[in-house]
């Protein structure tokens, strides 16, 4: 089974090694995609230099990940963050889970460069979020058969929320238990938190997700993310 790894990026030269050093030491087959959104800090050349295919997209999560998926070759694609820590376990977990009878998954959050009850509660809520309503976001690392994704048209053309969007189109597929909430950490940086405070950031994360239930412009929410 090949997995198709696909790393949407922008200037995350710093970040964007280790998590492809730690995919390449996976056993098991993978191909590993950076789909770069006009870097100018050497995202690209880091990424060429492990023999990454790099190709490139407007910028955009939604639109980088979908160019990835186009030219993945792979029958399962894992969308992972640049600045992601996964376990080293993760790929043959996918494939288990895929093997096993599920359409797609993702991974227990677990924010690697910082420790505290406060990101232990986010940690805790995030994934039973994930594993109770099917609202995966992006830094839980979510994987789907290649059918399934295309066959759910890819991500939407949104600048913020097409994560939560996507999911909300899995959740048939969730009800039915093809869905699978692994335990298996995946690592992401509290970056946003530790520098813009634990409780502010909490707070506006959910301030930008109620004002997309009302039907805020997901240009707007981008604009306020910041």
């Amino acid at each position: 089974m090949l997995v198709s790894v696909i790393v949407p990026a922008l200037n995350e030269g710093d970040r964007i090694v280790p998590l492809l050093q730690s995919v390449l030491a996976m056993p098991g087959g993978k191909e590993i995609i950076v789909v770069d959104g006009g870097s100018l800090d050497g995202t690209v050349e880091k990424a060429e230099s492990l023999n990454a295919l790099v190709i490139h997209a407007p910028s955009g999560r939604a639109s980088q990940m979908n160019a990835g998926a186009r030219a993945a070759k792979g029958s399962v694609l894992w969308f992972v963050h640049a600045d992601s820590v996964p376990t080293p376990t993760s790929l043959e977990d996918i494939v288990r889970a895929v093997g096993d009878g599920a359409a797609g998954g993702f991974f227990r959050l677990h924010f690697y460069d910082a420790e505290d009850r406060f990101l232990r509660f986010i940690e805790s809520t995030s994934h039973t979020r994930a594993k109770r309503f099917c609202l995966i976001f992006g830094d839980q690392g979510l994987f789907l058969r290649r059918e399934v994704f295309d066959g759910l048209g890819g991500f939407a053309p949104l600048e913020l929320m097409e994560d939560w969007e996507l999911s909300r189109r899995l959740r048939p597929l969730h009800r039915r238990g093809l869905i699978r909430a692994l335990d298996t950490p995946i690592g992401t940086s509290a970056r946003r938190y530790l520098q813009n405070g634990r409780l502010r950031t909490w707070a506006k994360m959910n301030v930008i997700k109620a004002l997309y239930i009302l039907g805020v412009p997901t240009g707007t929410l981008r604009r306020i993310y910041g």
